[in-house]
């Protein structure tokens, strides 16, 4: 079941199965959970990382939905020098390719974070990291010509494969600019944005119940909204490989992704309800998919 998400780029990305884990779900690899099993999944992305780092937001974070939930963190983040100080050396143990999310909407900021991380992952400066590729998640307000005036730069600076995470709202007009400018592969995509109602248990300290949540939805209720952003992008026959990610939460979904085109899945949310779930997935993915 091996794959090579990045073929059209020197360095190429091999992965013994399809199954990684998404940005977010195991925090710079310190919040993986020891049911995961890493060893036995193609990749696993950790971050996101921004230049500087961010205390998050102070309201209520997460509201319960049926079928999943609301979650708004503003992107609360340690910053590059942290992660790398802290929590890059842990990476060659994972047992799996990682992949490092960036997320600065900020080029400037976006391209010293891949510059960072790029002497890194070389042995240039003061720490030395395993790291396969990166993964740019684009931010929601940036513009079809913001993407491209962006990933020129970008590209250039960054010497591993790159992903890029679109948002699930413009995914086929922003996957068609990227797999133009030369990414390796496209990932469909971010969430989109829901509300609710925080509940006493899922409330922050400072926070009150019934305070109003606005943020990205996970969970099963989000895998309709990926499948249809992912059908639009494979319907363009983009010369770059494409991953989906939101809302799998069983084997039949990821069965389901894989049918509609999907190179390779990136599993979130329900790693916080059944770690064991991706490793599950790669044990039967090779049975249940059709020859």
């Amino acid at each position: 079941m091996s794959i090579n998400l990045a073929p059209n780029h020197k360095q190429g990305l091999i992965l013994e199965n399809p199954v990684m884990l998404a940005g977010g779900s195991i925090g710079y690899g310190e919040a993986m959970h020891r049911g995961v099993q890493p060893q036995k999944l193609g990749a696993v992305v950790v971050g996101p990382i921004l230049r500087h780092s961010r205390a998050g937001t102070s309201a209520a974070r997460v509201a319960e939905t049926n079928g999943g939930m609301v979650l708004h963190t503003d992107l609360q983040n340690r910053g590059v020098t942290s992660v790398l100080k802290k929590f890059a050396k842990g990476w060659a143990k994972v047992g799996c390719p990682v992949i490092a999310q960036v997320a600065d909407d900020d080029p400037d900021l976006l391209i010293e974070v891949v510059e960072r991380l790029t002497d890194a992952a070389m042995g240039i400066g003061p720490v030395d990291v395993e790291l396969a590729a990166m993964e740019w998640s684009v931010a929601r307000a940036t513009t079809e010509e913001s993407l491209r005036n962006t990933l020129r730069v970008v590209i250039k600076k960054v010497d591993l494969p790159l992903l890029v995470k679109l948002p699930l709202e413009r995914a086929a007009a922003l996957a068609q600019i990227a797999a133009e400018m030369g990414v390796s592969s496209v990932v469909i995509g971010q969430p989109i944005i829901g509300a609710g109602l925080a509940t006493k248990r899922a409330r922050n300290v400072g926070a009150s119940e019934n305070d109003l949540v606005v943020g990205e939805l996970f969970g099963p209720l989000a895998f309709a909204s990926m499948m249809a952003a992912l059908h639009q992008v494979v319907a363009l026959g983009l010369p770059c490989t494409t991953v989906a990610s939101g809302g799998i939460h069983t084997l039949e979904q990821a069965m389901q992704a894989l049918v509609a085109g999907a190179d390779a899945l990136q599993i979130d949310s329900a790693l916080w309800v059944e770690p064991g779930l991706p490793a599950f997935i790669v044990e039967h993915l090779e049975l249940s998919l059709p020859k």
